[in-house]
Parts: C-alpha cells; sequence; structure tokens
C-alpha cells in the first residue's frame, strides 16, 4: 500500500512539474495579444472616424498580422 502510494505521488509531481507554465513565454504571449489589441482598435478608431475604407483597414489588418508572425520567428 505505502509503495503504491508512494508511486503515485511520484507520478503525480513529475506530471505536474511537465505542465507548468513558463512565466517568460507567458508574458510574451500577453505582450504580444496586447499589441494586437492596441493596433486592432487604431485600425477600428480611423474605420470608426471615416479616414480608411473597410477595404484600407482589412489590408492594414493583414500587414500586421504577417508583421507580428515575422517576428515571432
Amino acid at each position: 500500500m505505502k509503495r503504491a502510494l508512494l508511486i503515485g505521488l511520484l507520478l503525480f509531481g513529475m506530471n505536474s512539474q511537465a505542465n507548468s507554465i513558463d512565466p517568460i513565454e507567458k508574458t510574451e504571449k500577453t505582450s504580444m495579444h496586447c499589441h494586437h489589441k492596441a493596433e486592432y482598435y487604431a485600425i477600428r478608431s480611423e474605420l470608426k472616424d471615416g479616414k480608411i475604407t473597410i477595404k484600407q483597414a482589412q489590408h492594414k489588418w493583414q500587414k500586421f498580422k504577417e508583421k507580428m508572425k515575422k517576428e515571432e520567428s
């Protein structure tokens, strides 16, 4: 019984350690998320103000996504 409990605790500990989140990776993902939101709202405000058309807004968003994808790599 003790051996089974010891093995269970050992496996549980290994599993919880393997699924831990890297704090640096979490910060980078949050930062990227903030950049996406900021750009989205900037484009949206230009669109609402009538400074750009929907096509131009879509083009700006696609260019931004491509730029962010390059930075991630």
